[in-house]
């Protein structure tokens, strides 16, 4: 039976307590110390039956928070990070390795963990279907709401990250008025080139690092590889659509709260049907991240070649097809795990 493995890290305190709760009763800095300490383990063990096909999987828990491992030394991370892929490779017996949340942005998109020595197996970072999912998921708020290139604006936050990128072109293609939001002057800069090498009227686009730019946009999606919530009020219009694909997320539940005029959908959520994960992701029962899905199509298909770097538009159809073919498709709406209120029944 053919296998892959998928590495997870926890987001925050919360997500270590909820899934080991016999550190509960430690101080939150020996709770980080000692997840750190233990490096990575194997948190659950699942199968996957799909058109006459099984495959075995394996999530790997990752001993970084997702604040420590972005404050940490990058090698100390990524060292933990090529143990476990080994581990994965040579002990479990895996052919692909799918990278989530915050150990892409650690690996430089997985380039990194590709090059390094003795990593036979196959490597991705899962943002291509992550990408292709959202973008499914953004049409439907866009057929919901009736909104058009004419009569919308769209903000990405983390514009030139890879889902990023391939989002903006994804929209830009169709049209649609962008503001585009990085950290840095150099990544502003790199947007502007890409911009301008793909050919698109510079009209459409207001570039920026500062996030008050996004203040008159109706769709704000949130793409950032941040460890904590970047979206406070003042940066949102009123009746603003968050749709929040980053992981750790972009916008927290208390902001709800201080804003019901809100609507914040779970972005990247893909329904997986009847495949049992075991391990309690933080998805409602049922749901997966597409950085899952992906790496469990491309042990389906035998997938072969690394998919790390720039997302390529050739794969991100390949995997809309790979998707209908296994019945991957968005999941319902749903906010922090819960059903959307507020908004017109999807499906």
């Amino acid at each position: 039976m053919d296998k892959f493995a998928f590495l997870i890290h926890p987001r925050d305190i919360k997500d270590i307590k909820k899934n080991i709760p016999v550190v509960r009763i430690l101080p939150d800095k020996l709770i980080e110390l000692i997840i750190e300490l233990w490096g990575f383990s194997v948190c659950s063990e699942f199968e996957v039956l799909r058109n006459n096909k099984k495959v075995k999987g394996y999530l790997i828990w990752v001993g970084f928070t997702s604040k420590k491992m972005m404050e940490s030394p990058r090698g100390r991370v990524q060292k933990i990070i090529l143990k476990a892929s080994l581990f994965a490779q040579n002990k479990l017996g895996a052919s692909i390795i799918g990278l989530g949340a915050l150990t892409t942005s650690v690996t430089e998109g997985g380039m990194w963990l590709v090059s390094q020595p003795g990593i036979n197996l196959t490597v991705t970072h899962g943002d291509t279907y992550a990408a292709a999912v959202s973008e499914e998921g953004i049409e439907k708020i866009f057929d919901i709401y009736k909104f058009t290139n004419k009569n919308i604006k769209v903000a990405i936050v983390g514009a030139y990250g890879i889902i990023g990128r391939e989002i903006t072109s994804f929209l830009a293609k169709k049209g649609y008025s962008l503001v585009l939001i990085e950290k840095s002057e150099e990544k502003v800069n790199l947007i502007k080139q890409k911009i301008e090498k793909d050919g698109f009227s510079k009209d459409l686009f207001i570039i920026s690092t500062d996030l008050s730019n996004i203040s008159q946009s109706d769709l704000v999606v949130a793409t950032t590889s941040h460890h904590s919530a970047l979206l406070k009020g003042e940066h949102l219009k009123r009746g603003a659509i968050v749709y929040d694909i980053a992981q750790p997320e972009n916008i927290s539940s208390s902001l709800l709260k201080e804003r019901p005029d809100l609507i914040k959908i779970d972005g990247g959520y893909v329904n997986i049907g009847d495949i049992d994960i075991k391990f309690n992701l933080g998805t409602p029962k049922g749901i997966a991240f597409g950085c899952l899905v992906e790496t469990i199509m491309m042990a389906l298909e035998r997938e072969k070649n690394h998919h790390v770097g720039e997302i390529k538009e050739s794969y991100v159809a390949e995997l809309k097809k790979w998707a209908k073919k296994y019945g991957f498709h968005h999941a319902s709406f749903t906010a922090f795990g819960k059903p959307v209120s507020g908004m017109h029944k999807i499906m």
